[in-house]
């Protein structure tokens, strides 16, 4: 907002001399020019100030699974008698590191009056980070004022939906999900297909992958599309999308794989 502003003044400003000067033509093509570069020269220096905000999130979490890797080599070198308590060391120490990160977002809070997109795309990552937390509610919260553009946060909505009752879920699936090509498409309709499931309504889910099928070759997607197509609803299994899949807490793995604290920065 104040970068629009700004740039209108200064537009105004310029053109407004030039215009007494030079006449009202020039002084309306230099004040449209003005605003432009303006614009652009506060562009430039915001993406650099935000820019560096990200590299210390990135640091944070990098910094974060350095330390959660150590620690996962010494209880390889010595294995620790509890094997429970050391796995909640580990998710103790990723708890932390995301909480870190999520308390390093206040730093962009003052640049979202220059850049009207930077607190959607914030809030986006703070979603992600809470529903890593398993903090539900803040969730929920936060889902309306983000931008549900990527796969995970998508597969995020439709996780929460399904939790809510959500009666909805049909049209937000349709409207957002199903232009989806490659791995995006196969995380996003695979969660779909597995919530029809459980909502006892599997032609949705059959017809979701079939037209899935033909914007990816993802194996887990092509196998569980061949067997809803067969009628064999009780052998779907998403356990080949690995950690993308039980990151969104519909099921358990058989053997708890060690999550990577690393998320996307916006």
């Amino acid at each position: 907002m104040y970068s629009i502003i700004i740039s209108l003044i200064v537009g105004a400003v310029i053109g407004a001399i030039t215009q007494r000067d030079l006449g009202t033509g020039w002084g309306i093509f230099c004040a449209v020019g003005a605003m432009l570069i303006s614009q652009i020269v506060i562009g430039l220096l915001i993406r650099r100030k935000v820019g560096k905000l990200n590299l210390q999130l990135q640091q944070i979490m990098q910094a974060a699974q350095a330390k959660i890797n150590r620690q996962m080599q010494q209880y390889q070198m010595r294995p620790p008698g509890n094997m429970r308590l050391a796995q909640q060391n580990l998710e103790k120490l990723q708890s932390d590191a995301v909480r870190r990160t999520l308390e390093a977002t206040k730093e962009f809070e003052p640049w979202y009056k220059w850049n009207m997109m930077l607190k959607k795309q914030i809030n986006t990552m703070k979603m992600q980070l809470h529903f890593q937390l398993k903090e539900f509610g803040k969730v929920d919260e936060l889902l309306p004022k983000c931008f549900l553009l990527d796969p995970r946060s998508l597969a995020i909505k439709l996780v929460r939906l399904y939790k809510n009752n959500d009666a909805s879920i049909d049209k937000f699936y349709d409207r957002k999900c199903k232009k989806l090509k490659g791995e995006d498409a196969a995380l996003v309709a695979l969660t779909y297909a597995w919530i029809k499931l459980r909502q006892d309504e599997p032609q949705k889910a059959v017809a979701a992958l079939v037209a899935a099928r033909k914007l990816s070759d993802n194996q887990t997607l092509i196998e569980n599309c061949d067997r809803l197509v067969n009628g064999k609803y009780k052998h779907f299994n998403n356990a080949g999308l690995g950690d993308l899949w039980y990151s969104l807490y519909l099921e358990e793995p058989k053997i708890k794989p060690q999550r990577q604290v690393q998320q996307r920065m916006y």
